[in-house]
């Protein structure tokens, strides 16, 4: 059978439900992996309030349940939850947290946990971008960093189905604790974590989706729902040229794609308005001039007349 080549479709596209969110323009409090911190710094860019993975980059959902815990319930560090190796630090804290004496990692960390409470006590939606359900453990305890200590003091484990669904519902239980007006979007990071092997990767991933599907049928929450970024990414948009070298990460373009799905989803249209009118502003931002004075002053009106357009806006 011949086929004519211009009418063979080159990917697969596929429906995601409309979730439209309350406000015009939401704030948000985002945690998880390193696409969460992709996405945020697009949120932030185009003039979104957001705060974003406050103890740095998360990727089980048993370390975001315990950064949850702390915020619900607002558990202060003590000394017992650090480790002295050259310097302080904690294992619920990316590698990037690291303190010259005892006394500074307990002050700061509990500074950061008090921001994020307040951050997440203002925040109208938390997105949590899950990245494995493969966790490392010390003495039987999740870490969400390993620091670069030792290898052999640590125990990798799949978590089970079971354990993630438990894992979520806390999450869950405690953002609605520390906000009950919270709108909750579960995504799963579409980077694949080659460093376990591409079956387990898949396990690891199927897991998580299985797991989040299953608590969203239960709750029947109309503010808890799922955002398929892994699904985009793997099945719309499933040729490499949209991966970078690393074959993981998803190019920039793949990311504004991702994004603009989002955006369809969750998003009025009036919030798109604004969003567009920004990105016209960022455009012209971040065209070279070849007069500076006169591109400067252009840039002051433009960005004066979008604020006093739209106050909310944080440019």
């Amino acid at each position: 059978m011949k086929y004519n080549t211009y009418s063979l479709p080159l990917k697969l596209d596929f429906d995601i439900p409309r979730q439209e969110l309350n406000d015009l323009w939401p704030s948000f409090f985002s945690i998880g992996s390193c696409f969460a911190e992709n996405q945020s710094n697009t949120l932030k860019k185009l003039g979104f309030s957001v705060y974003s993975n406050p103890y740095g980059i998360m990727y089980n959902p048993l370390s975001i349940e315990r950064f949850f815990y702390r915020i619900a319930y607002k558990k202060e560090y003590t000394p017992q939850d650090f480790i002295h190796e050259k310097s302080y630090f904690s294992l619920e804290h990316h590698g990037h947290f690291k303190y010259t004496d005892e006394e500074k990692a307990i002050a700061k960390s509990n500074e950061i946990l008090f921001k994020s409470c307040q951050a997440i006590h203002e925040a109208k939606t938390c997105i949590i971008s899950l990245g494995t359900s493969i966790v490392y453990t010390l003495d039987d305890t999740p870490v969400a960093n390993c620091h670069r200590l030792p290898n052999h003091i640590f125990k990798n484990k799949q978590l089970s189905y079971n354990q993630v669904l438990a894992s979520l519902s806390n999450i869950v239980k405690h953002c609605k604790t520390a906000n009950p007006n919270l709108s909750v979007i579960f995504t799963v990071s579409p980077i694949r974590h080659l460093k376990s092997g591409i079956i387990n990767n898949n396990r690891s991933k199927a897991i998580l989706i299985a797991a989040i599907h299953e608590l969203i049928e239960r709750l029947k929450h109309v503010d808890i729902t799922y955002f398929p970024a892994y699904e985009i990414f793997i099945d719309e948009l499933r040729d490499y040229r949209f991966s970078q070298e690393d074959l993981t990460h998803p190019t920039s373009q793949a990311q504004h794609y991702i994004w603009s799905r989002f955006t369809e989803t969750y998003f009025s249209k009036s919030t798109r308005e604004v969003i567009n009118s920004v990105e016209q502003y960022l455009s012209y931002k971040n065209h070279v001039p070849t007069d500076i004075e006169i591109h400067s002053e252009k840039l002051r009106k433009l960005k004066q007349n979008l604020q006093k357009k739209y106050s909310f806006l944080h440019l």
